[in-house]
């Protein structure tokens, strides 16, 4: 089984945010981080390779709008003040996972083939610039 890109990126959301709910409802901190960490690696491995890229990038980005999102809705309180500071919180506490995470998805991605994507990129960014020279008008007069 392989996943695309965006259903990777879902994935990696799905899990981060219900693991960031289910650590906060048993009052379990790790089990944040460690969803993060499942999270990544199950992405990078069962990712189709054309959207390695994509999900060695992004994972942290979502763990953040996951954190967000997570602690708006079980914050009590003035809610900005209290949802700012448990994302500051969480994200403190996860540190050394959300670490962890980013290197064993990038160590498992190269594996598999980053550095290609990561060619195939650059080679049609470059290409791209390459490409846009002006054309010449034919006015239809000689």
């Amino acid at each position: 089984m392989r996943l695309t890109g965006r259903g990777a990126l879902i994935g990696i959301f799905a899990l981060c945010f219900l693991g960031i709910l289910a650590a906060d409802q048993l009052g379990w901190g790790p089990l944040t981080g460690g969803t993060f960490l499942l999270a990544c690696v199950l992405a990078a491995a069962f990712t189709q390779s054309s959207d390695l890229l994509t999900v060695a990038v992004s994972p942290p980005a979502l763990f953040l709008v996951a954190v967000i999102i997570g602690k708006a809705l079980t914050s009590s309180g003035n809610l900005i003040l209290s949802t700012a500071a448990g994302t500051l919180i969480t994200l403190a506490n996860s540190a050394p996972w959300l670490l962890a995470g980013t290197a064993l998805s990038l160590i498992i991605t190269f594996s598999r083939g980053l550095r290609q994507n990561i060619t195939a990129l650059s080679n049609e960014l470059s290409g791209a610039s390459a490409v846009s020279t002006p054309r010449s008008r034919d006015t239809g007069r000689s």
